[in-house]
């Protein structure tokens, strides 16, 4: 351990004020910083980044990093203090965004890493490569905590560029996770402590890194549905560097727009709760909005829509062709490769890695024309992480699609009628995903009705006036989105079945959530023998179950005092029930198909 860390470490604040007072001892600090602290050698991360050059090279077609227009990224770490702030997909994300940095750069990232991964022979390695190790949990320990607050005030004094995954671990469901508010709080408190004549603006940058196809996707998938989590060791962590006979594509790394953090004044102290907050979710929408399409996702968004999966290529990457089209139109971010020109050899090189990785087998018809793509029923859920990473970004068509559905059928007559539609939708869907507040919601929505229809639409009250053939255009526009999330709300029309039947069965002790899980099974079951309109074998998944009796909880249908749940409120289960099962209705029996656009 060098001079200088312990001297800057011993100096902070906070942990000086607590040696004084002896409530830890100068030795028992150097301990605690001698389990956090990187241990960055140049030497290790040269010989490091030769056998990433040839590793990477086998496993990816590639590694792209971007980062905006304009961005002297170099040039802003060396005049601020820089903080960069990804999700975390895989195991390979901090090597890939570290490799890509330093091959560019030529400077490491200080990655804070959990303790988990401090294993033999792989945690000396990644500490001297620029990872610190954290504590899964620490907060009755407060030495700890000033401990690593003063390693984050060092390295932000002698200008380190830092690096923290945001979700805290990760995503098991492809969807963004809500952010950890832990290491920005810290960050922001030891930045405070450096004298201002020293002190730079503290940045966080946000990054936007999607894999075309995650490494640990099966496990990941696995781990979801209830499995067991495997306890990180050698081999599993470098698993992703043995997989040499597997296919993965590009790993797509975008760099957003720097983040400025408040400034902690004395009286604004109260409120530092409320500003880590605001700055964490200001990046996490970011990393959000700069989630890229990719060309896997795109597959597994189109192949998905057919409960069975199995589609003709003509139809898949009309589809998908479609699909980049709205992206263009609404400045929706996807990978360069699809751009027109590259754009079918991107959609094969995409299939050719699911059928390589067997997900998705080929069917063969008598004729040429009648081939089939079929995802394998078992790769259904690792498919879906792939489309839960984009779906995001067209909730707002599939909802204009749905409410379009009912002003059709003449169940929405009034602007009332049609925002009261929009809100719930909204309110379901907040349970799945972050999403923009309500007024950018229903802005959203205006602003695709008025691009499709070619006029401008500032109100709820002008939709409701439309023409016949422009309600038909703007409903065939988003038909390619009509089922995207149909099975989210399958799940929570599921759980309303299963809520309904248990309520009046339930003991004083109220329902667990085992005999929960099985009653949607067995509804599931049901109901797909009955084939009316749960059709998607994702909708009857352990996430789903869990989010769904949120969302009833939320509603104040059901609560959770103890051990048990209990019905509280039978006739809004009745009637939320009901209109999960009229939507889903309206879905299976009012069909528009999208106005496909002919392929260049």
């Amino acid at each position: 351990m060098n001079d200088e860390l312990k001297k800057i470490v011993l100096s902070y604040p906070k942990l000086q004020k607590r040696i004084l007072e002896k409530k830890v001892t100068e030795e028992k600090v150097l301990k605690l910083l001698s389990e956090i602290a990187a241990t960055y050698s140049s030497k290790v991360m040269e010989y490091f980044e030769k056998f990433l050059d040839v590793s990477l090279e086998k496993l990816y077609d590639g590694i792209n990093f971007n980062y905006p227009k304009g961005m002297d990224f170099q040039k802003l770490c060396e005049e601020n203090n820089v903080v960069l702030v990804p999700n975390h997909q895989s195991h390979a994300d901090y090597l890939a965004i570290n490799y890509m940095v330093f091959k560019h750069f030529n400077f490491p990232l200080y990655v804070a890493g959990g303790i988990n991964l401090n294993l033999f022979m792989v945690g000396d390695l990644f500490r001297k490569s620029g990872c610190f190790f954290i504590r899964r949990s620490f907060q009755s320990d407060v030495s700890y905590r000033f401990v690593l607050e003063a390693y984050l005030y060092y390295l932000l004094e002698t200008g380190k560029t830092i690096e923290f995954f945001f979700e805290g671990g990760r995503t098991r469901s492809g969807k963004l996770l809500s952010p950890r508010f832990g290491l920005y709080q810290m960050l922001i408190e030891s930045h405070a402590e450096i004298p201002i004549e020293r002190r730079k603006k503290l940045l966080f940058i946000p990054v936007s890194i999607v894999h075309e196809y995650v490494p640990e996707q099966k496990t990941l998938a696995q781990e979801l549905e209830g499995e067991k989590k495997k306890k990180e060791n050698f081999l599993q962590v470098f698993k992703v560097l043995k997989l040499f006979s597997r296919q993965f594509g590009n790993v797509h790394i975008n760099l957003g727009s720097p983040v400025e953090a408040p400034e902690l004044n004395e009286g604004e102290i109260a409120d530092k709760r409320s500003l880590t907050q605001g700055l964490a979710f200001n990046c996490f929408r970011a990393v959000g909005k700069n989630f890229l399409v990719t060309p896997t996702a795109l597959l597994s968004l189109v192949l998905l829509e057919d409960p069975s999966g199995a589609l003709k290529w003509n139809d898949i990457i009309h589809k998908c062709y479609y699909i980049v089209e709205f992206c263009k139109k609404f400045k929706i971010p996807y990978v360069a490769s699809l751009k027109d020109e590259n754009f079918s050899s991107t959609i094969d090189r995409a299939m050719e890695i699911l059928v390589g990785n067997g997900k998705v087998e080929i069917i063969k018809g008598r004729e040429p024309e009648n081939v089939f793509y079929s995802i394998k029923l078992n790769a259904r859920k690792e498919l879906l992480y792939s489309k839960n990473s984009i779906l995001h970004h067209f909730l707002v068509p599939w909802a204009i699609h749905s409410a379009w559905i009912k002003v059709f059928k003449g169940s929405i007559r009034s602007v009332e009628e049609l925002k009261a539609f929009f809100l719930r939708e909204r309110d379901q869907l907040k349970h799945e995903f972050y999403l923009p507040t309500t007024k950018e919601f229903l802005q959203h929505a205006l602003h695709i009705v008025s691009e499709i229809i070619g006029r401008k639409i500032r109100s709820l009250e002008e939709c409701l006036k439309l023409e016949y053939k422009e309600l038909y255009l703007v409903a065939s526009s988003t038909g390619i989105f009509a089922r995207s999330g149909s099975y989210l709300f399958e799940g929570y029309y599921l759980a309303g079945l299963a809520i309904k039947e248990l309520g009046y069965k339930a003991s004083s002790d109220g329902f667990k959530f085992d005999l929960f899980k099985k009653t949607v099974q067995a509804l599931y079951d049901d109901e797909k023998t009955l084939d009316r309109f749960i059709k998607y074998p994702e909708a009857c998944s352990l996430p789903l179950m869990k989010t769904s009796l949120k969302f009833f909880t939320h509603q104040g249908v059901i609560e959770n005092p103890g051990g048990g749940f209990f019905v509280v409120n039978h006739n809004k289960l009745d009637s939320l029930t009901k209109e999960l099962g009229g939507n889903l209705m309206d879905g299976s029996t009012f069909n528009v198909s999208p106005e496909v656009p002919p392929m260049n």
